[in-house]
């Protein structure tokens, strides 16, 4: 379903509200943003949805420090065709910004860290709505892992297809600007990121408003793989502080005192366990459920 209905009332932590895109919101957005604390929109990976990914690591985050967030649910688990997955952001995007009343954050993993850049490429009135844009191991210019898997297995999902190096969709993506003035894009990713690969295919080109970063040249230490990423403490570090501060994040800002922690502080190490089996879990059973493709599928007008 692609049609939006504006949040018409502010919603407490106790009481996630449903709109007509699947955006759920905690918290008062135009209140949050008049306080200094930017609403965020979260965009899962693919496989996984809003709660898998989100509901016990970053939105945790957030709602520690009073600041509102809306998490939305791609269809098919982000495992469809990521076009549609792409327009369901933009209308995402446009609601939370009006429900705001000013400009909104993004935070993505994975495919989420990509399919913003669709929305403000084919939709411009997006790109002046929002201010950062943090991504944890986005597939920005997608991994050859999904080249050899597709190859090999014959068939696979659409957004595997999608995301593999060199796909159409990504071609067409990455074709002239992949960033623009006025949004502040933090790109992180770790050196042992599996799915990505080679990792820094997901950086985006140098510019004064984008920062690459793996989160080892914060915590050299760090051995933490793609999934992590959601919960990781060198990438919360890292992603806060574009948050709070003005551009992109800066390695010299963030304090390394807490290196070597296994999750960020949001986590509960006691639910960790049972919390990670769960998003897991989802992944695999969306795996299990979703079409399979012999190719790629076409590019829309």
């Amino acid at each position: 379903m692609l049609s939006a209905t504006l949040l018409a009332l502010p919603v407490t932590p106790a009481t996630p509200a449903t709109t007509g895109t699947d955006l759920h919101c905690t918290g008062d957005p135009a209140a949050s943003a008049r306080a200094g604390r930017t609403p965020v929109l979260l965009i899962h990976g693919t496989t996984s949805t809003a709660r898998a990914n989100f509901s016990w690591n970053w939105a945790r985050a957030f709602d520690a420090e009073g600041r509102a967030h809306c998490e939305i649910d791609l269809p098919d688990s982000g495992n469809g065709d990521v076009q549609v997955a792409a327009e369901r952001v933009t209308y995402a995007i446009r609601e939370l910004h009006h429900a705001t009343g000013a400009r909104i954050d993004l935070l993505g993993h994975s495919q989420g860290g990509m399919l913003g850049r669709w929305a403000f490429q084919h939709h411009p009135d997006t790109r002046a709505m929002v201010d950062d844009y943090v991504s944890l191991a986005a597939s920005n210019h997608g991994t050859q892992e999904f080249v050899v898997q597709c190859a090999a297995q014959t068939v696979c999902s659409a957004a595997y297809w999608q995301q593999r190096a060199g796909s159409a969709f990504l071609t067409a993506l990455n074709q002239g600007p992949q960033t623009w003035p006025g949004v502040d894009y933090t790109q992180l990713y770790t050196r042992y990121d599996e799915i990505i690969l080679p990792y820094r295919l997901s950086a985006l080109p140098p510019a004064r408003n984008v920062s690459n970063i793996a989160v080892q040249e914060l915590c050299p230490l760090e051995t933490v793989e793609h999934f992590g990423m959601a919960y990781d403490n060198a990438a919360w570090l890292l992603g806060i502080d574009a948050f709070r501060h003005p551009g992109p994040a800066r390695l010299s800002r963030v304090s390394r005192a807490t290196c070597g922690w296994p999750f960020m502080p949001a986590v509960d190490p006691i639910r960790f366990p049972g919390n990670a089996a769960a998003a897991l879990a989802q992944s695999a059973r969306s795996m299990l459920s979703t079409p399979q493709l012999t190719a790629e599928p076409p590019l829309r007008s």
